[in-house]
């Protein structure tokens, strides 16, 4: 699920906790740019040359896996309060990407995407890296632009708080198909997490409804204040 960190407090951090929060959001904007626009320049030609499968192991290790990795330190800012971002739902936005990278595409990746997986595996990692990485390349900017003192463009405001209503969709999707065909492969290792992964299907419904309906409700609230703003 696409993860969501919120704005910081409207006095600002300052000092150690600004410049840190600031390298924070760089270094994931460099990273999550580099993993989105290298995974974009090997599609044109894996599609050409019949080679899709071929952009998975390519593109996950490292790039995917310690890019996404990186969230887990959303976790720890939220809850400390370094950031204003409810715990829970960054908890829940967090674990389920990770679920997707370290419970199924590192021990299943070579099962159901890549060499030996199959084309509806391929698309729904293209779909998770766009989503995912078209996401957080526009948060990370913003939070990083915000925090060097900066003023966030009008039109770069405007994708943060509207380009979700599509890319959740596309992002929840794709790690949906991806768990799902891990069902095969995690049964052969361990029942228990199949039934795991059942599980987690099951409660992404509502937990897909709680999140989805959190970001349209803070998108109101910053959208009213900047109107009331002007």
């Amino acid at each position: 699920m696409p993860s969501k960190q919120a704005t910081p407090r409207p006095s600002g951090p300052t000092g150690l906790t600004r410049g840190y929060l600031f390298t924070y959001n760089t270094a994931n904007l460099l990273a999550w740019g580099t993993c989105l626009l290298y995974t974009a320049s090997l599609v044109p030609n894996a599609v050409a040359s019949k080679t899709l499968p071929s952009i998975f192991p390519t593109t996950f290790n490292p790039l995917l896996l310690a890019t996404q990795s990186l969230a887990l330190l959303e976790v720890l800012h939220s809850l400390v309060r370094l950031v204003r971002a409810p715990f829970i739902t960054t908890a829940m936005q967090v674990a389920s990407r990770l679920l997707v990278v370290w419970g199924i595409l590192v021990p299943f990746g070579g099962e159901i995407v890549g060499a030996r997986g199959t084309q509806v595996g391929d698309y729904a990692y293209l779909g998770c890296v766009a989503a995912w990485g078209v996401t957080e390349v526009i948060r990370y900017g913003f939070f990083a632009i915000t925090l060097s003192g900066g003023n966030v463009p009008g039109w770069w405001t405007w994708l943060r708080y509207n380009t979700f209503y599509v890319l959740y969709p596309i992002g929840i999707t794709s790690e949906c198909t991806l768990i799902f065909k891990a069902l095969g492969p995690a049964g052969e290792l361990n029942p228990l997490f199949q039934y795991f992964l059942i599980a987690v299907l099951v409660i992404y419904v509502p937990g897909s409804y709680i999140l989805y309906t959190h970001m349209i409700a803070q998108r109101r609230k910053v959208l009213r204040g900047k109107k009331r703003a002007d």
